[in-house]
């Protein structure tokens, strides 16, 4: 398979999957993965929390929590900051969801 037979693949939209993405997304249509709407709800409600404390409220893996976070940062949805510290060790990441 040729390269640009291959792109005409990828980029060839599946059937249903426009009208998926508009009803899970509520009112952010750019969103797709529920729990990327559920990381997005507890940070809008809670405020800035860090990834240990949002595992602990939504019970996910680590690893998808961090995806999920992932994809809300480079969608713009979600910005990440750490603490001043004056202490010895790694400060804390913060994560907050932006209006």
């Amino acid at each position: 398979m040729s390269n640009n037979q291959l792109l005409r693949v990828i980029s060839k939209p599946k059937v249903g999957s426009s009208d998926r993405r508009h009803s899970l997304s509520h009112n952010k249509p750019s969103i797709v993965h529920d729990l990327d709407r559920q990381v997005l709800d507890i940070l809008e409600q809670q405020g800035p929390l860090t990834r240990g404390k949002l595992v602990s409220l939504t019970g996910i893996a680590r690893s998808t929590l961090y995806d999920s976070l992932l994809r809300l940062i480079l969608k713009g949805y979600v910005a990440s900051y750490s603490e001043d510290r004056r202490h010895r060790g790694r400060p804390k990441v913060f994560y907050k969801a932006l209006n």
